[in-house]
């Protein structure tokens, strides 16, 4: 099956809950954090499912409920089951928020983006000794194209998904060797 565009339940987790550098108790931690987040209220739904890459509003979540698409027992009230099922619909209908949708073009998901921005804001806020935000507009995008693999018959097999990595803009870096707040 194709995989999805936007994360997954678990991929929220390890990019908005947990850091890379984060030990084993604190790992425990987001994973108490993450349980904590249900039930959930439809506004929390809403910037639940948007960080996730769905292009959800509540009237998005009143139109799953009203067609069937999604069934929480109580519309104010809704369960991981029931989140994971509107996620699922959106991603069927390709409902991406717009950084969602530009991994789509790339050929990645959008945890192919998210994973190595943090990364790279990581990195540098060490490198530098001070917090450099995970935000794109402090780094460069680099792409390497989706690949498929050959076979000797010159059929295209397996797909593997763009690789997408961060360097810090020109201006970001001259402004942290002179030894600026960024």
């Amino acid at each position: 099956t194709k995989m999805g565009i936007g994360l997954t339940f678990e991929e929220f987790v390890n990019v908005k809950l947990r850091l890379n550098n984060e030990d084993v108790p604190k790992h425990r931690s987001a994973d108490v954090r993450a349980e904590q987040l249900f039930p959930m209220k439809p506004a929390e739904v809403v910037k639940h499912l948007r960080a996730r890459g769905y292009a959800c509003r509540v009237e998005s979540l009143e139109m799953l409920v009203r067609t069937g698409g999604v069934e929480p027992a109580d519309f104010d009230v809704w369960t991981r089951a029931d989140v994971d099922e509107a996620a699922k619909r959106f991603e069927e209908c390709e409902s991406f928020t717009p950084y969602a949708t530009m991994c789509q073009a790339l050929g990645c998901r959008y945890v192919d983006f998210l994973m190595p921005l943090r990364d790279a804001s990581e990195r540098e806020s060490s490198r530098y000794g001070q917090h450099i935000p995970a935000d794109d507009q402090y780094f460069v995008l680099h792409r390497t194209p989706p690949r498929a693999e050959i076979g000797d018959d010159g059929s295209i097999g397996a797909i593997s998904p763009a690789v997408i990595s961060f360097t810090l803009c020109d201006d970001v870096r001259e402004q942290l060797e002179a030894g600026e707040v960024v």
